[in-house]
């Protein structure tokens, strides 16, 4: 697990991560945990979930050992805390060892995710 600190403001670390997310595959969701939040009257800082990938690297996992879906596409969070902002991903890798899974691709993935956080902390 990743956990840094952003160099920048929640909706600039956002717009970054979204860009550079972009260049190595595609947004498939997003989830906005503090407008869930305020939707049933509770306050939370800003936290939002952006769950990304790339299909053809992706399913080379799933051919391996299908149990794998559960953890994808990758997710990569963002909040609030203390007025900083924080990013946060699980390594390709680290997802993959707790499926047995070996493949040789999974070494580019981390590298990907790596690019894309390092983009802003």
């Amino acid at each position: 697990m990743i956990i840094k600190e952003c160099r920048f403001n929640f909706d600039e670390c956002e717009k970054i991560l979204k860009n550079k997310i972009k260049e190595i595959g595609e947004i498939f969701a997003e989830i906005d945990h503090s407008k869930n939040a305020k939707n049933v009257g509770i306050s939370l800082p800003k936290d939002k979930v952006i769950i990304f990938g790339n299909p053809k690297v992706g399913t080379l996992l799933m051919e391996q050992n299908i149990e794998v879906s559960i953890d994808l596409p990758l997710r990569v969070a963002i909040w609030e805390k203390d007025g900083k902002t924080f990013v946060e991903a699980r390594m390709p890798s680290e997802i993959a060892r707790e499926y047995g899974i070996t493949h040789e691709i999974i070494k580019k993935m981390d590298e990907a995710v790596n690019y894309v956080i390092s983009s802003v902390t």
